[in-house]
């Protein structure tokens, strides 16, 4: 009966990205919410925010994926399906008129993708022993 390790499904590194980068935008769109209502920052500060927040949140979640698949390359994937979500959320709730704006956001997701790569591919490894 098998010592080895299981192996999991191609898409799982994905997914796990893909969550951890949703949670990290969605909490810090709350904290963001209430210090806009607390007034600690103004409004014209959210888009600025909003954006380093979204470039933040794909490169972590893409380091995550990077290192879980073991290719650097399923950071840009992570992010890619980011910008996804983001235009599928942003499409129905704004209807179809986009501005410059949503650009920049889905623009600031897939470099933090890009952004990534180099961390997501560093993996560290453990002390090995030889077998004798």
């Amino acid at each position: 009966m098998g010592g080895g390790k299981k192996k999991h499904p191609a898409w799982v590194p994905y997914l796990e990205g893909l969550l951890l980068t949703l949670g990290i935008y969605l909490a810090g769109h709350l904290l963001l919410a209430l210090l806009i209502v607390r007034g600690t920052i103004g409004e014209g500060a959210a888009f600025p925010v909003t954006a380093a927040l979204c470039l933040l949140a794909a490169a972590g979640g893409g380091v995550l994926a990077g290192r879980r698949a073991g290719k650097p390359a399923s950071a840009v994937g992570t992010a890619a399906l980011f910008a996804a979500i983001l235009v599928c959320c942003g499409l129905s709730g704004t209807g179809a008129e986009w501005d410059g704006r949503d650009g920049v956001v889905l623009l600031c997701a897939l470099c933090g993708g890009v952004a990534a790569v180099p961390a997501a591919g560093k993996r560290k490894r453990g002390i090995q022993r030889r077998r004798r």
